[in-house]
């Protein structure tokens, strides 16, 4: 894909092996090598997005939604979703998790009724 190729995050570096090595992450950089921006991480997304042939408005927000919630309806512990995603609280979590009929269904179904 050659949107990507041109936008290629850096190289990650090797797990430091004492507290002396570790080094405070520096984010993606911009093709003249300071710290990528809001609004070019918006073209780059957009930019991917068009190429894919997506009509739905894509964003980093849109992003950031579904792989909140494709986490939780694989059975992600909440705890870990809101720690992936720089929570502090799970309330905030749970606004990108909300419940879909089929999973209030499910749940509804786990229910042992003695008849």
């Amino acid at each position: 894909m050659a949107v990507l190729g041109r936008h290629r995050p850096p190289v990650r570096q090797p797990i430091p092996t004492s507290p002396n090595q570790v080094q405070p992450p520096s984010g993606p950089s911009s093709a003249k090598g300071g710290r990528l921006t809001s609004r070019a991480a918006g073209g780059i997304i957009a930019e991917i997005a068009q190429t894919a042939g997506l009509d739905d408005p894509t964003t980093a927000h849109v992003l950031r939604h579904t792989l909140a919630t494709t986490l939780v309806r694989g059975k992600t512990d909440l705890v870990l979703v809101a720690e992936i995603l720089g929570h502090a609280r799970l309330e905030t979590t749970r606004r990108y998790s909300l419940p879909s009929d089929k999973d209030k269904e499910d749940a509804l179904k786990l229910i042992t009724v003695d008849r």
